[in-house]
Formats: C-alpha cells, structure tokens, sequence
C-alpha cells in the first residue's frame, strides 16, 4: 500500500465522548426521581397485596378448620411485655424494668408485625408478614376470622357499624395511601384514598 491510498481511520473525539457522558448524565439525573418513586409505589403495592394475602389466608384456614383463627397486629415503638415471633424480631430493644414485683422485660421494634395463629394453639405461628407502611389503627389489635368466615373485627373498628380499616401509607407524599376494609362478614375490600 502507499501512502496516498490509505483510508483515514474514524474514531470518536474526546469532545464528541464529553457530549455524550453530559447528555447521559442529564438524562439519568431525570430518571432518578421517577424511578424512586416508582420504587416506593411498588413497595407499598407489595405490602398492600401481602397483608391481604395473610387475612384471606387466616379467614380461609378458619373456615377450613371449622375453628376460629387469630390475626394479631403488633405496632412498632409500643412497649409490650410479649415477645414477637422469631421472624418479627429485627431491631428489637429490650429493656429491663424494675418495680415491687421484680424485674420484667419490656420489648420494643420498629416496624409493624402480623401474624396468624389458630385460637386453640397460640403457639403455632401459621404465616406471618411485616410493614413499615401501616398508619391507622395505631395500636395493637386483633382480627378474629370464625368458622364460617365471618369476622371479630372489635378490637380495630372505630365506631360499632364500621367496618375494621388499615390504612397503608408510604413515607412518599406524592404516593396515595391504600386502606382495607375488614367486614363483620369476613369480607376484605381494598380502597384507594385520593389525595
């Protein structure tokens, strides 16, 4: 070959790199934000779709078994005296108190814990799951699903007709939360909140 018949080699300028890194860059920092919240969406779609999973599950059993089965809600940050189950242990405080009747164990943890268990073997952990995401009730509190799937929804309701709410938020404003109502007949509906 000679030296006037060689074919220039193309490549990529330093320049021509630059640009595109920059407009990558900005396209990622637009991305970030979504995908964040979609991220925050898909988890409370997650909690949403597992705590209805677990009350059909227990409301199944119970009619199933032809005996009353437990779901019992365990709130974060409240001083109890009863240990959770072994799977809902995660950060868990306990702290040692003292009063005129000796020394006790006050636990406490940081998120929510649900777990199911049949009326006559309180034992026996059946299935359990977690969420940060749980708002209202605020308190502990129990669902008793009975033999023919209606509900013992006492302990939630706030007034003697309504039926038993659990409303989910995320920690994301922009995210609307997701509440499920629990009827006296066993029924378990989900309902979007507006904003």
């Amino acid at each position: 070959m000679t030296a006037g018949n060689q074919r220039r080699q193309r490549g990529f300028t330093l320049i021509e790199l630059l640009v595109t890194l920059m407009i990558a860059s900005i396209i990622a920092i637009m991305a970030v934000p979504a995908f964040a919240g979609f991220l925050a969406r898909q988890q409370l779609a997650s909690d949403v779709n597992e705590l209805i999973s677990v009350l059909s599950f227990a409301r199944s059993e119970a009619i199933k078994q032809r005996s009353d089965t437990t779901v019992v809600f365990s709130p974060p940050n409240a001083a109890t005296s009863n240990r959770r189950p072994k799977s809902c242990r995660n950060n868990e405080v306990a702290e040692e108190l003292s009063d005129s009747n000796g020394v006790s164990t006050i636990y406490r943890y940081s998120d929510w814990c649900y777990w199911v268990v049949k009326s006559d073997a309180v034992d026996e952990i059946l299935r359990l799951g977690q969420s940060a995401n749980i708002t209202t009730p605020d308190q502990a509190f129990s669902l008793t699903f009975q033999s023919l799937g209606d509900a013992d929804i006492g302990d939630c309701r706030a007034a003697s007709s309504a039926p038993c709410q659990i409303t989910l938020t995320p920690q994301r404003d922009d995210i609307a939360p997701v509440t499920l109502a629990v009827n006296i007949t066993g029924s378990i509906r989900r309902q979007e909140t507006a904003q």
